[in-house]
C-alpha cells in the first residue's frame, strides 16, 4: 500500500522541486495549485510520488556546477528520506 505523508517545504524548497527536470505532472500540479500557510506550503505526496522527487533531486543535485544549489538540493532530499523513514512502518 502506497502511504500518504504531508511534506512542509518552504519557499525555496517548493521552487526546488519545480525545477527538477522530470518532475512527474502530477507533483508540479500538487505544487503549483498548494496555497501558503504560515509561511510554509504543506503538500500531500504518497511514498512513490516522494521517492520520484528524491531521485530527481539527487539527480540535480549531480548535474549541476554550483555548489550552493548542489547543496540544497542535497539538503532537501535528506529531509524527504528522513520523512519517509519516519512515516514508514
Amino acid at each position: 500500500m502506497d502511504m500518504t505523508l504531508t511534506v512542509e517545504l518552504s519557499r525555496s524548497e517548493r521552487e526546488l522541486v519545480l525545477n527538477i527536470l522530470h518532475v512527474s505532472p502530477e507533483v508540479e500540479k500538487k505544487l503549483v495549485s498548494t496555497r501558503i500557510t504560515g509561511n510554509r506550503y504543506h503538500v500531500e505526496f504518497s511514498t512513490a510520488e516522494l521517492q520520484g522527487i528524491i531521485s530527481g533531486l539527487a539527480s540535480e543535485s549531480n548535474h549541476t556546477d554550483d555548489r550552493t544549489l548542489a547543496r540544497a538540493y542535497d539538503e532537501l532530499r535528506e529531509k524527504l528520506e528522513k520523512l519517509i523513514d519516519k512515516g514508514t512502518p
